[in-house]
Order: structure tokens, then C-alpha cells, then sequence
């Protein structure tokens, strides 16, 4: 099998499956995601139940209180689609002249079988009850690492005070320590234990091919025949036309197991958390069935068979359920794929990841003499207020995601947990800086104040916690080689550089609070190649180079000021204790300034060839600009703040595709043109290989461009990423 390494080669030409096969179905090329926005978000008319349910397939069966569901469409399309690409046909032809084989022959059997194993459509979607599981096993998880979490800092702590890490560490070689600690507190969960059900599950293929429907049909008749009788009771059951025939798996022969073990059971968590984990198990029970509606193969797990998620009609469906309505206003576009969640669910997973762990290396602090002071455990704590507060900001909402053909593929994502990272109510300021010539990559965004402090907060208690616990383990009297000079070294840190570290951040943080919350990023390839050394002449006098530009507004430019002072110190401050340590001279540049009219413009002579390859910082009182080039900063000034073509808010992100084919065609030529002084003895060797590598760039003109925008519409957030294609 010679051609498996040929499908690495598809990830950059998947992105072209929905939109660059079946040109008649695509839609009309928007210049921008904004002009897709969605009528329904705004006010626009709802889809009835049976628009949706023709256009979603399986959603006009599944019932209106189902909590998630992903489902793709047409995926054997997709992959015949994918077999159509230039990009695809190109491969095929590399395979053929470096490899002697085709990829196409030798894979087209199991390409064959996946697209007859995605069908027509494929899904898997869980009904109500999910939520309250999900709820149930996030606090299990979280109290999982709250006992990790415990043990390994206990450990530590002992380890620290005896000297002898190594076996204080003996007590975590067993994997199973932690869990028996939780075993002990079982009581705590035993309403969970109690009131776990295994949510309603359904699982469901499209095959309106009769030979593979009946190629399924033997399969999973010959794995129903292999379950023992006395395992398995057999159930049949109908739920909205869908007939169902499997087994149930009552709790009350594990529980009979479980009796057996009573004794042991008793030893562990006591005689009476041991009958209600019986008793509960007793009540529990499982069925596993197959069904079939229309051309649909289903495969159903749950508690019962009345929690299958089937409606009995379109009306009563999840079609019919406005939380989908997100669907809407695509419903005339090809849809190829779609998620959703249920509000619950997304509530049930709006937790943190520090508070527990926190809490669980606090309490193992406390139960070893010399740990329970209280700066720490004060400094643990915090992390759980702080990591609450974050919480706090996150707004729930119902999950939508939505793979559609709009100018080529389009991956929506509606609603879920929104964090306020993203300010989507100011509109941009700088969103004309992407419009320029040959600009590769664009990105203009404003963060969530709010958010942001609050991040800010959380991320230095919890560098605070960990710097404090990492000083307790470095009082020890260590005897371990590696631990010894891990030692020496947190020791000449903690004595020698702290302070100027602390004081690089908070000049860091000065200068955050002297910019606004808006940025920009700007990448283009307008720049004239510098005069590096070794680089030919031709090259310099004819090719183009990279320049890269951060613009940000200033509100407070004394605050910039201050925040240099502090930076430029701390730096100072930080080499001269290097060089007392035995580092060797290293000095601080001094910075070099230029003024044009009210700008200023910061940079070190040592570092720039020319004004287009000088990294610096351009800064008057309204913009402030740290740039690779500083005639690109000078240029992204003056154009700073103009109104630009098209109006936006949230975040934005855009990728060139175009630009950076016609950088690569136009720098091949002007290789082509100078092979000999440019390659010397590779030059026959580029010139034999130029053929070829135009036709890969010929075969990639199908994608124009990507893009990415995070916003809110409607009160709701929604994500967008867009591989424009032709």
C-alpha cells in the first residue's frame, strides 16, 4: 500500500469538498460572511416543521424534547466529490510519476465502502435525560481530580518534610490510591450513584442502496443470534413507525453478582452504602435494539424503550422545536452537516477546571504539618472565587452548528457558551486596514473588558499559588540530583530575578491599560526583500517580503510612557544580574527615534536593514503601532480610523489565498529568470521540477480565500468559518 502517505496531501483540499464540485448548487460568492447573516436572527419568517424536516432528514423523527444531535448529509457525495478535485487529480498524477502507482485504484474499494458506510446521511442524537447525566458526570469528574489532586500534594508535602521524596512518591505508584480515598467519601455521591440512568442514545444511517442495507441487515442479525438468553431478555418495541427488536439487560443480575461480593463491599464503603449500591444497580436495566424506518437502519441504547427519542409525527418532532430555528435561513442552501444542544446540556457543561484541583491541593496540604499556612490555602482559595467569577460572565444558550455550500464550504456555529471574550457590540475602527494590496492576513478584534480583567485575575492567582507552592518544595532537604539542581536554580531566581520579573509584568500590564480594547493584525507581502547577507542581488532588487503590523488605539499615552520606564528597567535590571551571576556582557540597546508630524517612531538600529525591514514601535496620540516595517506602521496610521467598505463588529479574520499564489507565481519567476545566480548548481534541478509545481498552484485556484467571524447576532453568538471557493 504505497498510497497512504498521498492522503496527508488532502487536508489543505478537503476544505473544497461541499463547494468546488457541484458548481450548479453553490451559491453566489458573498464578499464577506456579514452578507450572509441570517434573516431569522433579525426577524425573518420561521421555517415550518415540515420545511425543516425535508431538509434535515432524520430531525422530522427525532422527538421535540431531544437533547443533542449530530448528523452529516450526503456523505457519499462528499466523498465523490473529493475524487472530482484539481487539487485531488494533481495528487493522482505526483503518485503516478514518483511512486509508479495510482492512489486512486488502489483506495477506490475503501473509499467505495466509506461512502457507502456515511450513506445518505448519518447521525447520532441522545434524548431527555442527557443533561441531568452530563450534570452528574461533571461532578464526578471534577471530584476525580479534586482526590488526585489531594493525594499528590499530600505526598509532596510529607516528601518535604522527611527529606525523602522518593517515598513519600511510593504512595502514588498505585493508581488506584486516590480512587479508594473517594470510595471512603461514597456517601457524598450516593444520589448520584442512585440516579444515574444511561441516557437515551440513537444512532441512525440513511442507505438507500438495497444491496448494502441488506449487507447491514445480515450483519447485525448474526450479532443479535451471538447474545446469550440468559444474558439478554429479548424485547421488541415500535416507537413512531420505527419497529425495534434487541435485548434488556436487567440490573438485577449484576446486582446478584454484587452480593457475592457483599462481604468485601462491606470492608470498603460499609454495610449501608453497600445496599443502596445494590439496590440501585437492582433498578437499573439496559436495552440495546435495531430498527428500521423507511431507509433509515437505526441502532438504539437507553433505559427503557419508551426513552427512545422517536416522535410520532413531524408535528411533535424536534423539527417543529424553535430552538433549531437557527436552521432557518439556510434551508435553501445544499446543508451537509448538523449539531445541536439543548440549553440544559450546554448548562451542564458550563463548569471550571481549577477550583476542585485547587481545593484538592489545598486540603492534602492541610493534613501535613507546615503546609496549612495561610497565605497559601488563602491563595488556593482564590482561585475557586476567581475561577467563579468567570463563570459568572458565561451566558447559555441553546448550541447550533450548521455545515453548509454558500461560495463554498461554511461551518456556522450558533449560540452554546459565550464568555464575552469578544466585545460584539462597538463596531471596528480599523477593519479598512485589511483592505490594501496584497495584504496575506488580516485579524481586527475587540475583547471583553470585563473578561479580560477577570482573566487577568484568575491567570496571576493561580502563577501566585503555583510560584508559593513550588518555594515550599524548594525548603526541603533534598537529596535527589535532578531535585538538587532544580533547587540551585529556583533559588538563584527567586533571589536574583523575581523582583525584575514581576516588574517586566507590571509594565506589560501598564501598557494594556494605555491601549484600548481594540486590535489589528495586518500581514502583507509589500515589502522589498533586505539586504540580508548571502541574499542575491536579483533577489533584493526584484522579489517582496513579509511585513507584519499589531495596531491598537491609545487612550492613555502616558501610561505607555510610564509602562516603557517600567519594562526598560526590569530589563536592565534583569541583564545586570546575569552578568553578576557569570553570564557574560549583555547590554541593553539603546533605542533610536525618528519623528514624522505628530509621530514618533522607537526602534534599534542594530536589528533594521531598511525602513521596510525595521522591527519598531510608531505611537502618537491616538494610534499605536508595533510593526516589523516601519513604512508599513506609518501607512496603517494615516489609514487608521477610516471607514472601511464593510462595517463590523466581534472579532474578524481573514486568509488571502490569492495573495499568497501570487506571491508564489510571481517569486518563481523571478527565480526562473535568475535560476543560475539565484540556485547555482540546484538551478536544473528547480527548472525540471517548475512545471509541476505551477500546476499545483493552477490546481489550488479553486480556494479564494478563508475567513473566520466571531460576533452576536441577536443577542446570541455565532462563529463562522468560510473556505471561499470557485
Amino acid at each position: 500500500m504505497k498510497a497512504s502517505k498521498f492522503w496527508a496531501l488532502l487536508l489543505p483540499a478537503s476544505v473544497l469538498v461541499f463547494g468546488s464540485c457541484k458548481k450548479e448548487e453553490v451559491a453566489e460568492v458573498v464578499e464577506t460572511v456579514d452578507q450572509a447573516v441570517d434573516e431569522v436572527v433579525t426577524g425573518g419568517a420561521a421555517a415550518s416543521a415540515e420545511e425543516r424536516a425535508a431538509k434535515l432528514g432524520f430531525v422530522g423523527h427525532l422527538a421535540a424534547d431531544t437533547e443533542s444531535v449530530m448528523a452529516i448529509y450526503d456523505g457519499k457525495g462528499i466523498v465523490n466529490n473529493l475524487r472530482k478535485l484539481d487539487i485531488w487529480q494533481f495528487i493522482l498524477e505526483v503518485a503516478e510519476e514518483e511512486e509508479g502507482v495510482n492512489p486512486e485504484e488502489e483506495i477506490g474499494q475503501q473509499a467505495a465502502m466509506v461512502g457507502s458506510f456515511l450513506g445518505d446521511e448519518m447521525f447520532l442524537a441522545t434524548g431527555k435525560g442527557t443533561s441531568k447525566q452530563m450534570d452528574s458526570l461533571q461532578v464526578l469528574n471534577a471530584k476525580m481530580g479534586y482526590y488526585q489532586f489531594r493525594i499528590l500534594s499530600q505526598a509532596i508535602a510529607e516528601g518535604v518534610n522527611t527529606g525523602d521524596f522518593e517515598a513519600a512518591m511510593e504512595a502514588l505508584d498505585n493508581d488506584e490510591a486516590w480512587l479508594m480515598d473517594m470510595v471512603e467519601d461514597i456517601g457524598d455521591y450516593m444520589p448520584l450513584i442512585e440516579g444515574a440512568e444511561i441516557p437515551p442514545v440513537l444512532a441512525g444511517l440513511k442507505i438507500t442502496d438495497e444491496e448494502s442495507m441488506q449487507m447491514a441487515d445480515g450483519q447485525i442479525e448474526q450479532m443479535m443470534a451471538e447474545v446469550p438468553g440468559e444474558i439478554g431478555e429479548p424485547v421488541e418495541f415500535e416507537k413512531g413507525g420505527a419497529k425495534f427488536k434487541g435485548f434488556l439487560f436487567k440490573g438485577e443480575l449484576l446486582a446478584e453478582e454484587m452480593e457475592g461480593e457483599r462481604d468485601d463491599m462491606n470492608d470498603v464503603v460499609g454495610k449501608e452504602n453497600t445496599d443502596k449500591i445494590i439496590a440501585a444497580i437492582k433498578e437499573k436495566s439496559l436495552v440495546v435494539a435495531v430498527g428500521k424506518l423507511d431507509d433509515y437502519l437505526l441502532l438504539y441504547a437507553g433505559s427503557s424503550t419508551e426513552a427512545c427519542p422517536i416522535a410520532e409525527n413531524v408535528a411533535s418532532s424536534l423539527a417543529a422545536n424553535d430552538a433549531i430555528s437557527f436552521v432557518d435561513a439556510h434551508l435553501g442552501k445544499p446543508v451537509h452537516g448538523l449539531l445541536y444542544g439543548e440549553k440544559g446540556l450546554m448548562d451542564a457543561m458550563n463548569v471550571g477546571g481549577f477550583k476542585d484541583l485547587a481545593e484538592g491541593i489545598r486540603d492534602g496540604f492541610a493534613e501535613v504539618d507546615g503546609f496549612g499556612d495561610r497565605e497559601l490555602i488563602a491563595l488556593l482559595d482564590m482561585i475557586g472565587e476567581r475561577e467563579d467569577a468567570m463563570i459568572e460572565l458565561i451566558d447559555v444558550n441553546t448550541f447550533g452548528g450548521l455545515i453548509t455550500v454558500d461560495g463554498g464550504a461554511r461551518f456556522d456555529l450558533f449560540g452554546g457558551l459565550d464568555g464575552k471574550n469578544i466585545d460584539s457590540g462597538t463596531p471596528h475602527k480599523l477593519a479598512g486596514l485589511g483592505e490594501g494590496d496584497h495584504v496575506l492576513m488580516f485579524g481586527n478584534w475587540l475583547t471583553g473588558e470585563e473578561y479580560e480583567q477577570r482573566a487577568s485575575e484568575l491567570f496571576e492567582v493561580v502563577v501566585e499559588a503555583a510560584y508559593a507552592i513550588t518555594g515550599k518544595v524548594m525548603e526541603a532537604d533534598l537529596e535527589e540530583a535532578d531535585l538538587l539542581e532544580f533547587q540551585q536554580y529556583f533559588q538563584v531566581f527567586d533571589q536574583g530575578f523575581r523582583t525584575d520579573f514581576l516588574e517586566l509584568y507590571n509594565g506589560l500590564s501598564t501598557a494594556g491599560e494605555g491601549l484600548g480594547n481594540e486590535g489589528a493584525l495586518v500581514v502583507d507581502l509589500n515589502a522589498a526583500v533586505p539586504p540580508f547577507p548571502g541574499v542575491p542581488q536579483e533577489l533584493v532588487e526584484g522579489g517582496r517580503f513579509l511585513r507584519a503590523s499589531y495596531v491598537a488605539p491609545v487612550t492613555d499615552r502616558a501610561k505607555l510612557g510610564e509602562a516603557w520606564k517600567e519594562v526598560d528597567g526590569s530589563i536592565r535590571s534583569i541583564l545586570k544580574s546575569a552578568k553578576e551571576m557569570g553570564a557574560g556582557d549583555i547590554n541593553m540597546l539603546v533605542p533610536t527615534s525618528s519623528e514624522k508630524d505628530d509621530l514618533v517612531t522607537w526602534y534599534f538600529d542594530a536589528v533594521a536593514f531598511s525602513d521596510d525591514v525595521k522591527p519598531s514601535v510608531t505611537i502618537n496620540d491616538e494610534w499605536f503601532v508595533a510593526s516589523t516595517s516601519r513604512t508599513q506602521a506609518l501607512d496603517l496610521v494615516g489609514r487608521a480610523g477610516s471607514e472601511a467598505t464593510t462595517a463590523r463588529k466581534g472579532a474578524w479574520f481573514e486568509f488571502d489565498v490569492d495573495a499568497l499564489r501570487e506571491y508564489a507565481d510571481e517569486t518563481l519567476n523571478l527565480v526562473d529568470e535568475n535560476a543560475e545566480v539565484i540556485l547555482g548548481g540546484d538551478a536544473a534541478d528547480f527548472q525540471e521540477q517548475l512545471p509541476r509545481i505551477r500546476k499545483g498552484l493552477k490546481a489550488l485556484q479553486q480556494i479564494g480565500g478563508i475567513t473566520i467571524h466571531d460576533r452576536n447576532e441577536g443577542g446570541v453568538r455565532r462563529i463562522s468559518l468560510h473556505f471561499e471557493t470557485r
